[in-house]
């Protein structure tokens, strides 16, 4: 691997900056290290070319003329060779040069650690998500194994619905909750985990959606233990046909006959 000193070695040494001590140790390390060795000739090739491709630098205005007319005898048909200045505009370009490659160098370094910041993050973006994922369907699993537990007395098992309920809402969005129906019981089980705890105000309450109702059928109020989980029974306060959904909404203790706060979590039935 090539150190950003070592970069910046090659790019003096493609210069011809390099004197002395210096340089015999840079031709040593080159001679042991052929990626080194690669680098410093692509950027001796690249200092080459763009000294040939740098513009060259005109004469001073009037310089010909004035040295034309201090000759005492001037030559017929001759002109002032400008091969002198050549060294200036080699000079010139090597400057240009030096500096593009520089900047060049220096850039590539500072978008290589960003990139590779960049790779860190979305690793580290990705753990978590992967986390918190195997995390909630663990949770879920656990979730249903207790449903199971609570119902193994149902002789017909093939009869049951199983849903997730997802939040609608900001303050259950950590909120897991698995329901189960029975409809030849015409009961339901519910479970929940990390639901927010309301106020000595409110309750939350339990609809079921049947079609064959204008509005959603009442299955009962519960409360939430500190931990934020509750396992319940519920049996609706009227005969439900076809459950198509269960819904949770927050209503004002005691609960409502009839839907008028929020719904905070909402799951929806598989068809029979």
């Amino acid at each position: 691997m090539i150190t950003e000193r070592q970069e910046e070695l090659a790019a003096l040494h493609a210069l011809g900056l390099l004197e002395g001590a210096e340089r015999d140790a840079f031709m040593a390390e080159i001679a042991g290290n052929a990626e080194l060795g690669a680098l410093a000739d692509s950027l001796s090739a690249a200092g080459a070319e763009l000294a040939l491709a740098a513009p060259q630098l005109a004469a001073p205005a009037g310089l010909e003329e004035k040295i034309m007319a201090a000759l005492p005898t001037p030559p017929e048909a001759a002109y002032f060779p400008l091969a002198r200045f050549a060294p200036w505009a080699m000079a010139a370009s090597l400057v240009l040069a030096t500096g593009w490659l520089t900047f060049q160098i220096l850039s590539l370094h500072d978008e290589n650690e960003h990139l590779q910041a960049e790779l860190r993050l979305a690793e580290i973006a990705s753990q978590t998500a992967r986390n918190e994922l195997r995390q909630r369907s663990l949770l879920a699993e656990a979730m249903i194994k207790d449903l199971g537990a609570q119902l193994r007395r149902t002789e017909n098992l093939t009869r049951l619905k199983v849903t997730a309920l997802v939040s609608l809402a900001g303050n259950t969005k950590e909120a897991q909750a698995i329901a189960v129906w029975d409809s030849d019981q015409q009961a339901g089980l519910l479970t929940f985990d990390k639901l927010p705890i309301t106020d000595q105000s409110q309750d939350y309450q339990i609809w079921v959606v049947d079609p064959a109702y204008p509005n959603p059928v009442n299955g009962g109020v519960f409360h939430v233990a500190k931990d934020g989980s509750v396992m319940l029974a519920f049996k609706p306060d009227q005969p439900v046909r076809k459950a198509d959904a269960f819904a949770i909404s927050l209503e004002k203790k005691g609960g409502v006959p009839k839907a008028e706060g929020p719904i905070v979590m909402l799951g929806k039935l598989p068809d029979t």
